[in-house]
């Protein structure tokens, strides 16, 4: 076996890296013994004489130094790691590079039973609230929601709708028969029924006179959420472009994250 010169494997669960080298500056070298040759043109990791390897090259290999603590993402645990050699780094395995600079790299690293049980417990906790959850706890709790004005054609793609006063609206019509004026038809929440049934103009007005009621039309804001990528602010002659892409899920985000500068992966809120 012969490893190319940059490759990183796994022993024992500790990273190296193969890089050229002589012995002595060998991790698997110790008090003038080898622990990485068994015998004659054999070896645990791969040929390193310059005799035995097609790029008549010595190589050694040298255990890569942590940065940092480990990190979860998207149910996977990830440790940054400082290489030696950055620009013909490969090897088995999810890596990528962390900062080119530094030379780190991020690699993935085996999780146990537990911690997946963990991620688990705590993805489940993440459910997007219902309808009526949002309505109910956020419109007539301490937190009010800012209503929007009407919009005729939102409603009509089924975008949440409520009264002014705040009591949850359902249209069953937008084009009630014989009734120009007041064409849409929506049965009104009064308590836990829908017994209050309501006509209202195109724009949501209920009034014949279009002045403002607590029984108009509104749009209720709808919560969203999504996954973003956290990167550093870096500078430097390749200075790239902030990511500004909202992801629906924290695996879409991260498999798409960018490894230059890269920090985390992180949920955000906010209401449309």
């Amino acid at each position: 076996m012969e490893r190319k010169i940059g490759e990183i494997f796994e022993y024992k669960g500790e990273w190296y890296q193969c890089v050229g080298g002589t012995c002595r500056n060998c991790s698997f070298y110790y008090d003038t013994a080898c622990k990485n040759i068994t015998t004659i043109g054999s070896t645990n990791f791969g040929n390193c004489h310059w005799s035995l390897r097609t790029d008549h090259k010595s190589v050694i290999f040298k255990k890569l130094e942590k940065v940092g603590e480990p990190f979860t993402s998207v149910g996977k645990l990830y440790q940054h790691y400082k290489v030696f050699e950055i620009d013909n780094v490969c090897g088995d395995g999810f890596w990528c590079v962390h900062n080119y600079k530094a030379k780190t790299l991020t690699i993935e690293i085996k999780q146990t039973k537990e911690d997946m049980e963990e991620y688990r417990m705590h993805d489940a906790k993440e459910d997007i609230p219902e309808f009526d959850k949002v309505v109910d706890e956020c419109l007539f709790g301490e937190d009010k929601l800012n209503l929007k004005p009407f919009d005729l054609e939102a409603a009509k793609a089924g975008k949440p709708v409520c009264t002014r006063d705040g009591r949850k609206a359902r249209i069953i019509c937008f084009d009630r028969k014989g009734y120009d004026m007041f064409p849409i038809v929506a049965l009104i929440m009064n308590g836990d029924r829908e017994s209050d049934i309501y006509t209202y103009r195109p724009n949501g007005t209920w009034d014949n006179s279009g002045n403002e009621s607590d029984k108009d039309l509104m749009m209720l804001p709808e919560k969203k959420e999504g996954w973003v990528n956290v990167y550093r602010e870096e500078s430097n002659n390749n200075e790239r472009l902030i990511e500004q892409i909202i992801y629906k899920t924290r695996k879409d985000a991260f498999d798409n994250a960018c490894p230059q500068g890269y920090i985390t992966t992180t949920k955000i809120n906010w209401e449309e």
